[in-house]
């Protein structure tokens, strides 16, 4: 599946329009007084405003499977990494990911990931910059019964579950794009917060199909 858009909420749409299109260059499309629209490689992400608005996101962007040494040093020179409880802070992921990740928060707190994928062909010559962000891979999708939403997904978009499943956490779809079901409370990677329910919207295409999903949208657009 490849993640075409994705719109979350957010309390300070000017801190979050300041770290996306300054700290991390990406191109602004698009900017209201309720929303902003940028630029992640081959995916639109907007950030719509609501001042009451207190949860967080899970986002991952597919950077080159090569540049993964240029783009931590370039992380490190504009945000901190985040670490696990030993201080580590760059994540080779099991045989079945076959991948490797840096995270990092936004202005609002939202867990943020560099992942390079190295079963996809992404190499690139050009050395590491915004322009080397590929598109969102991923999006946590956060519910109360992981197993019923992962049916749910199945039974709705043909989604397959990928790699490890359980009944806390189970992602969903495939290398090209993942929505990582989480059950609520469960502790994000890699510093352990608890995952809190948000709403988004999102669309993806599978299988030759552009589909649209969203979830918890209790609170209402300005």
């Amino acid at each position: 599946m490849h993640i075409e858009t994705v719109t979350l909420w957010t309390a300070d749409l000017n801190a979050q329009h300041a770290f996306y299109a300054a700290t991390l260059g990406l191109e602004a499309i698009a900017r209201t007084p309720a929303r902003a629209t940028l630029r992640a490689g081959r995916t639109l992400l907007t950030f719509q405003q609501h001042a009451d608005f207190e949860g967080f996101y899970h986002l991952a962007f597919d950077i080159p499977r090569n540049r993964v040494d240029e783009a931590e040093v370039w992380l490190r020179a504009r945000v901190p990494l985040l670490e696990d409880a030993k201080g580590v802070s760059r994540f080779p992921l099991s045989e079945g990911w076959n991948s490797e990740s840096l995270y990092f928060g936004d202005a609002a707190g939202n867990i943020l990931e560099f992942i390079v994928r190295r079963d996809l062909p992404s190499d690139s010559a050009a050395p590491f910059s915004p322009a080397s962000i590929l598109h969102v891979s991923e999006l946590g999708v956060i519910v109360p019964d992981v197993t019923a939403a992962v049916l749910d997904l199945e039974r709705r978009f043909g989604l397959s579950p990928f790699n490890e499943q359980g009944s806390t956490f189970s992602p969903v779809g495939d290398q090209g794009g993942l929505l990582i079901v989480v059950r609520e409370g469960r502790g994000w990677f890699p510093t352990g917060r608890p995952a809190i329910a948000a709403p988004f919207r999102m669309t993806f295409e599978h299988q030759g199909r552009v589909n649209r999903l969203r979830n918890g949208e209790r609170l209402q657009f300005p």
